[in-house]
């Protein structure tokens, strides 16, 4: 595909001074639609979503070395699945694991279900399918993103619901049994999920939707930002519009047993952060998190938060992280200037970015 440009072979050109002491590097710049999350595999390889509210193409795509993309894990899955016998709908969501399998969170559609798709990329081949199942999601869900609990062979969806875009705000975590195929839902619109009534300021403008009578309105957005430790033990979250970072054991959230009220017991304050998309926990413990509001990337401890990097440009609108072989990677894509986020006009400078900074660690 042509839409995006490897600077790789001009890596001196690529690193680009911050404000804060950390250089970003530029892997890719992608002229076409917005990417989405980002997963680098333990192999090395760089698999994209790309942004539902683009109408991509691609729903998913790998980049490849020479800043080209291809459809991933092939056309038929990639371009949706009105074409073909398969394909993602809608996504946003994409992890790996250590053994190269991809997972995939498919949204879905009218017309197509919601499901988990994990591709074996070392042997090229489909390695599970979970349909996920209709009473774990409600009219205006939005499943955004994910963490892979190895340790209980689950997985935690952070479904955002549409805020108020559409209907009532009704976040929730959908807790996938990756053995039975079974799903659930849980602590929908608990305090700790919902946003709060903070206006989101970037550059000046209120991120806002544009009703059908011509009013705009400030937009709040839930459940989103998720990550979990390497031990596999705490689940951290946050909302978009929210300025706190919660956490709760995954063994609770794990266990089919506890009610609503018994696990929201288990919901504890960490710490605090900025208005954020994606975060990321490191292995020792230190929480990337993206400051959309700053066009920043903060680290975030118990002890605190500061701003890790900071440009104005590269990192307008951080949205998916992944952390690899040292280096923290990063999807740029200024999501607040697309026409749904931005009273309905489109925004944006392109091209978008595909970026990653080395870690100190």
């Amino acid at each position: 595909m042509k839409y995006a440009k490897s600077l790789l072979a001009i890596s001196a050109a690529l690193i680009l001074g911050t404000a804060h002491a950390n250089n970003i590097e530029v892997v890719a710049q992608i002229d076409d639609t917005r990417p989405g999350n980002i997963t680098v595999t333990q192999q090395g390889r760089t698999f994209l979503s790309m942004q539902p509210l683009d109408n991509p193409e691609y729903r998913v795509v790998e980049l490849m070395s020479d800043g080209s993309t291809k459809p991933f894990p092939n056309v038929d899955w990639a371009d949706g699945p009105d074409k073909g016998d398969v394909g993602f709908a809608s996504v946003i969501g994409i992890e790996s694991t250590p053994d190269g399998v991809v997972w995939i969170l498919d949204m879905g559609s009218k017309n197509s279900p919601a499901q988990i798709v994990a591709w074996d990329t070392l042997n090229n081949r489909l390695f599970k399918r979970i349909e996920i199942d209709s009473d774990a999601t409600v009219d205006n869900s939005f499943l955004q993103d994910f963490v892979i609990d190895t340790k209980r062979n689950k997985i935690y969806i952070a479904d955002t619901s549409l805020g108020n875009l559409s209907g009532a705000p009704a976040p929730a975590f959908v807790v996938v049994d990756l053995g039975t195929g079974n799903s659930r839902r849980v602590l929908q619109a608990n305090k700790a999920l919902l946003a709060p009534e903070h206006d989101l300021i970037i550059d000046g403008s209120l991120m806002a939707t544009k009703r059908e009578n011509g009013n705009s309105d400030a937009i709040y957005l839930s459940l989103n930002p998720i990550t979990m430790d390497a031990q596999n033990e705490w689940v951290y979250f946050g909302t978009v519009n929210g300025s706190v970072i919660y956490r709760l054991p995954a063994s609770s959230l794990a266990n089919d047993n506890l009610t609503d009220s018994q696990l929201s017991k288990t919901i504890e304050f960490y710490g605090e952060k900025r208005p954020s998309d994606g975060m990321i926990m490191a292995d020792n413990g230190d929480i990337y998190v993206g400051d959309i509001e700053k066009n920043a990337i903060s680290i975030v401890t118990k002890d605190g938060f500061k701003t890790f990097a900071q440009d104005d440009n590269l990192l307008s609108w951080a949205d998916g992280f992944s952390i690899q072989n040292g280096y923290l990677y990063i999807t740029q894509n200024s999501l607040h200037l697309n026409p749904a986020l931005n009273q309905g006009e489109e925004g944006s400078v392109k091209p978008y970015h595909i970026l990653r900074i080395k870690l100190n660690q």
